[in-house]
């Protein structure tokens, strides 16, 4: 692999305009094919084989007008009654029904419906329900459907558009986010390198590969349901380890820069060494996201496929555009106050680097960070304990956490769907937001003998604790399907909601004579957040598995392998303690836009997991590949130790400070789950950084000794062996001979 690399290197560097050209190319042919060609992002929480997806599928092929996709439009009298406005809303209603996808809209002043107009006259609302997943609709559908409703707005009502409905024409993303990130991870870039140009090439190499993820991204979503989040957490990830693949090879190469090594000889060496620890470790990250199949879930299955594509193509880019751009940029990586100081001595930047480069190894042995390795190593029980103790102090709120979805009830009071979520909730109760839907396949029998059982079943659908209210039953013209609808007394997200579908499923309806299914959006999402529950165990089993067998063939020890993994779940855990005090409990929420609690959604511990220990691995692999070579160079456990810290802490650093920040800038986005997840990641990083990094790792290193390198003697043939150190340096140029006197 670092033979293959270093070719890779060396003909990027080589034909650096070629390669650039070959990438503005690339890029330009998907985002004229996104344009073209593009699908839309869309949620879909079914969960194939469940109760919920298989009474849908029943309801949609048997009795297709009570089925499809629902949502609410919410009419609001702000003076006066809705009744007061009864022509304008059943006008509105009626343009409703006539749009295109739309199955079915009744005015709540229509003899069908009873119930939707609340005791007050004040609110009123109809239940619409649409052939496609109304997510997957666009602005332009949602500016037909605001000149739908006009009439009744003309009125003087208020509009809310509630449940799927508050979905049509929405999107996450904007720029906001990314532009804070990027602009917060030049300034660190700067700071670090002293090079504009230097800092410049991870970044723009990062806007390259990113917006050709997204919009291969998009194009694929014409083939591929994607979720409506997918493109933000793919950008979310791919910036952050974007940037961070271009900062390590961008080191390293400058680092080479100024021990004399000439450019293309440099970005050689560096694509053989960090390339191949790139490879490795975003590898790791790749295989770690796609492992949310394992969940069962095409929702989240596809979420990690979307993050794992943009984190595949920053792979790509940092591994064939930085090169290039480090052969474009020749000796102009190097720190600006280098370059003038070699100027005003009248040196070449080569004469310069000759004379520091005898220096670089003991710099690397001597740095503040390879005196705080050797310090932790001295002393290692105490810093190895009590760091596990601030990890598990962390990881304590993780015991108390609540696996749910949550409702429009927690979403910002700007948007719709929370607008009528109020106001469904206070004219009507806030189970109105969340109906139950039970699905009857009815036996061939009398129509008195069908009569009595729906009959039966809706009195004790009646009588069961935390029921609001049953609607009517509804029954196909073949007589084969009835459906009604239970209103529960508590919101869609709470436990006793959860609670309830499982009590109607497993006591409450009739098991023998007659099959039934309770459907609808929350209880789909009752059994999507328990079908990932159930296999949140094996993704972890995966995950570490393949992480394990990665890493033992990178470093050729189980031990460090081993290491990796225990201390990963450590940081983990910590991160998710985080996220359940902030989000769960409501310590500090309000700092981030939040001013309710909310439970977890069940797939952000699975996505966590998966995205933050792939790359906690890229930590890993970067500081202990350095530390692999001054074992193989030295085989002394402790300065092998020392060497790794100083030549990579400064850079591990800056890395993870801009991981940090571009996922906190993350933050911004409204949608609490995205919150959730970018506050997560950056305390991962933070908590693996600092506490993990610097202290664990080498504290843990110096308890093993040599052992830390150990390989069963019949395990050694079997495993490829990856040379993450790559091949023999290449030496440094001579020094150019001095011109013949002139004749």
């Amino acid at each position: 692999m670092n033979r293959a690399l270093e070719r890779l290197g060396a003909l990027a560097a080589r034909r650096s305009w070629i390669v650039i050209l070959a990438w503005l190319v690339i890029l330009g042919g998907l985002l004229g094919a996104r344009q073209a060609f593009g699908g839309e992002y869309v949620n879909d929480y079914t969960v194939s084989g469940s109760d919920s997806a298989t009474g849908l599928d029943v309801l949609n092929s048997t009795f297709p007008q009570q089925g499809g996709y629902a949502g609410q439009i919410v009419f609001h009298a702000t003076n006066g009654t809705v009744s007061a406005q009864q022509a304008a809303v059943n006008q509105a209603t009626s343009n409703v029904a006539k749009l295109p996808d739309v199955i079915r809209a009744t005015s709540p002043f229509a003899s069908s419906n009873s119930g939707t107009v609340s005791k007050d006259g004040t609110i009123a609302y109809t239940g619409v329900a649409w052939n496609v997943n109304p997510s997957s609709l666009d602005s332009a559908y949602l500016d037909k459907l605001n000149n739908a409703v006009a009439p009744a707005r003309n009125a003087g009502l208020r509009i809310a558009y509630g449940g799927g409905a508050g979905q049509i024409g929405q999107t996450d993303h904007d720029l906001t986010s990314e532009v804070i990130g990027l602009s917060c991870a030049l300034l660190l870039l700067l700071f670090m390198f002293g090079s504009l140009v230097a800092a410049a090439i991870p970044l723009v190499t990062a806007i390259f590969s990113v917006l050709a993820g997204l919009s291969l991204l998009g194009v694929l979503a014409s083939a591929i349901t994607f979720p409506t989040t997918a493109p933000t957490i793919a950008t979310l990830l791919g910036l952050g380890v974007a940037v961070d693949y271009g900062l390590f090879l961008v080191a390293r190469h400058r680092e080479q820069l100024d021990t004399g090594m000439d450019v293309v000889a440099s970005a050689t060496h560096a694509e053989g060494t960090s390339g191949a620890a790139i490879v490795v470790a975003g590898g790791t990250v790749v295989v770690s996201i796609l492992g949310l199949y394992v969940s069962g879930v095409a929702f989240v299955g596809s979420l990690g496929l979307a993050a794992a594509i943009v984190v595949a193509i920053t792979m790509l880019a940092a591994l064939t555009l930085v090169p290039a751009f480090m052969g474009v940029a020749g000796e102009n990586v190097r720190a600006l106050t280098d370059r003038v100081r070699a100027r005003r001595a009248g040196l070449t930047a080569r004469k310069q680097a000759e004379q520091s480069a005898a220096v670089t190894q003991e710099q690397h042995e001597d740095s503040a960070f390879a005196r705080w390795g050797r310090r932790v190593s001295e002393r290692p029980w105490p810093w190895a304990v009590g760091s596990v103790a601030v990890l598990v102090v962390l990881a304590i709120p993780l015991f108390s956490i609540t696996l749910g979805q949550p409702d429009n009830g927690t979403n910002p009071t700007s948007e719709s769907n929370r607008q009528a979520y109020d106001l469904l909730s206070q004219g009507f109760g806030v189970g109105v937001n969340g109906p139950l839907a039970v699905v009857v396949k009815l036996p061939k029998q009398s129509s008195s003998d069908t009569q009595s059982l729906l009959s039966t079943m809706q009195k004790n659908v009646s009588a069961t604790a935390n029921v609001a209210s049953v609607t009517p039953t509804q029954v196909n013209s073949a007589g084969t399907t009835a459906v009604f609808n239970v209103i529960p007394g508590t919101r869609p997200q709470a436990k006793e909601t959860e609670s309830l579908v499982n009590q109607l499923r497993d006591e409450v309806l009739p098991k023998s004579h007659v099959t039934s299914y309770v459907t609808g959006t929350t209880a789909a999402t009752v059994d999507f957040s328990e079908r990932i529950t159930s296999r949140i165990a094996w993704l972890i089993v995966v995950v570490v598995a393949i992480a394990f067998l990665l890493l033992t063939a990178a470093f050729r020890s189980v031990v460090v392998a081993a290491k990796a993994a225990i201390l990963n779940l450590l940081s983990i855990g910590a991160a998710y303690g985080v996220i359940v005090a902030i989000f769960q409990w409501g310590w500090g929420a309000s700092l981030i836009g939040l001013h309710t609690t909310l439970p977890i959604p069940a797939y952000v511990p699975m996505l966590v997991f998966a995205i933050v220990f792939g790359l906690s691995m890229d930590y890993e692999v970067f500081l202990l590949s350095r530390v692999r070579e001054a074992w193989v160079a030295t085989r002394d456990p402790r300065r092998s130790v020392a060497i790794g810290i100083g030549g990579t802490a400064r850079v591990i650093t800056t890395a993870a400070a801009i991981m940090v920040v571009v996922f906190a800038s993350f933050v911004l986005n409204t949608d609490p789950t995205v919150k959730m997840l970018a506050i997560g990641m950056a305390f991962a990083v933070l908590i693996d950084a600092s506490l993990v990094r610097m202290i664990l790792v080498p504290s843990v290193m110096a308890l093993l000794g040599e052992h830390a390198w150990w390989m069963p003697g019949w395990l050694e043939p079997l495993v490829p062996n990856l040379q993450l150190e790559g091949s023999a340096p290449v030496a440094a140029a001579p020094p150019a001979s001095p011109p013949k006197a002139a004749l």
